[in-house]
């Protein structure tokens, strides 16, 4: 068949059509993911750095939270950062926080909050050390002005990094750290992106989640003992523990199965770990009401051991004893749990204490496996280039937003042609 013009106007308007989608397509996730890329800065060096300053003085701070510490919902799984407990003697303390070593400030965010009828400050820094090695700090109350007018206007609550650009040396004040409603912490990140990534699927969490590392393990040693004063954590590690998963045991962090894929849900997370201080102590920390009566909470558990839990256990109980938050202090439940794989779990919750529980239809699955796997990594051929570009998982929504652009047009091309072939 000959084709005419008609034909060729529509498949040259569709080539260009899918070329602009799919660019589109991509340059928006790529806008929407760019808080997950590491910042490449241009240093000599891409080892991990020396901390020659602790970011608070010594009495700014009346202890130190070791990573692993459980908040839900926005943190049912063991947080991969340390908080300072900052000293709240008179209410008006405002504590310097200065650079740990040297590096650029890279981006910053603002986040305010409203209690009452009044609105607080927020900020989250980020210090890029070498083109590996970053420093995060979150909840500042305020930031040098040479920081915000580089960085100009900013969008309250963005999920995107400001970029900064601004050098800073160890131990220079960049921002202010005080107690306020709702916020008496301020909370620090190290993220190695050459050390070994934690958790058995890495890739299913936030990038900077899976290369976290405990800052005080960089610090001088004469820091270190400074700092180490004020952990109440006595058993190694020191300064905490985030990744407790154990092919084929029940210990670590769980995600519902069927949960909404490339969607961070913390209703569908589960853990069943330790607690970041008494190392001893089962708890169990939940993020949403999936497994009711059990409410959201962290959980102190009686009951075997999770790392030596696996299928040939058969169904195991745990008694709950409501730990955090204040409202459901002391509230007693019953957990039964079940390894049936070496990635799944199925998991039941009761109200009240009670021994022989077997499961029943309300019974949930739990898989190791989160929402950004598997098929969200896979990608058509001719955008794996893009890889090169965005080496971090953040590559999949953004491919995930070209290819669904190109399947549009291309099904409109081919009706399109199917019609024109037709009349003939």
């Amino acid at each position: 068949m000959r084709w005419n013009r008609r034909v060729w106007t529509v498949l040259i308007v569709s080539v260009v059509l899918i070329g602009l989608v799919s660019a589109a397509g991509c340059l928006r996730g790529a806008h929407l993911l760019n808080a997950n890329r590491p910042t490449v800065v241009k240093h000599s060096k891409s080892t991990p750095v020396t901390f020659t300053c602790i970011p608070l003085e010594s009495n700014a701070y009346s202890e130190i939270i070791p990573l692993g510490n459980l908040n839900p919902p926005g943190h049912t799984f063991p947080s991969e950062f340390l908080n300072f407990v900052l000293i709240n003697e008179t209410g008006s303390e405002i504590y310097d926080v200065r650079a740990p070593a040297a590096g650029v400030i890279t981006g910053i965010k603002y986040n305010p909050y409203t209690v009452g009828n009044v609105e607080y400050d927020d900020y989250d820094v980020r210090i890029t050390h070498t083109n590996t090695f970053e420093s995060i700090f979150y909840h500042l109350s305020d930031l040098n002005e040479s920081i915000l007018d580089k960085a100009g206007d900013l969008m309250p609550n963005s999920q995107e990094w400001v970029p900064v650009g601004l050098p800073v040396e160890a131990g220079e004040v960049f921002g202010k750290a005080k107690v306020r409603p709702e916020e008496y912490t301020l909370a620090w990140l190290v993220v190695n992106w050459k050390g070994p990534p934690k958790f058995i699927h890495p890739e299913t969490y936030p990038p900077r989640t899976a290369y976290a590392v405990c800052p005080l393990d960089y610090l001088t040693d004469s820091l270190k003992n400074e700092a180490f004063q004020k952990v109440k954590r006595t058993d190694e590690p020191r300064g905490g523990k985030i990744d407790f998963d154990m092919l084929g045991r029940l210990s670590g962090n769980w995600f519902l199965e069927g949960g909404e894929p490339c969607v961070w849900n913390y209703n569908n997370h589960l853990a069943i770990v330790y607690h970041w201080i008494n190392t001893s102590q089962i708890v169990v920390s939940i993020g949403g009401t999936v497994l009711s009566p059990l409410p959201v909470g962290v959980f102190n558990a009686t009951g075997p051991d999770p790392m030596n839990v696996s299928a040939e256990n058969g169904t195991v109980t745990y008694l709950l004893v409501g730990d955090y938050p204040d409202e459901i202090n002391g509230t007693k439940y019953t957990l039964i749990a079940r390894v049936v794989g070496d990635e799944k779990i199925r998991v039941e919750a009761f109200e009240g204490h009670q021994e022989g529980k077997n499961f029943t239809e309300n019974a949930k699955f739990y898989t190791r496996t989160g929402p950004l796997s598997p098929w969200c990594e896979l990608m058509p051929v001719f955008l794996v280039l893009l890889i090169v570009f965005f080496p971090t998982y953040a590559q999949q929504p953004l491919l995930l937003y070209g290819v669904a652009g190109v399947v549009v047009v291309a099904a409109a091309v081919i009706l399109s042609l199917a019609v024109l072939r037709k009349k003939r």
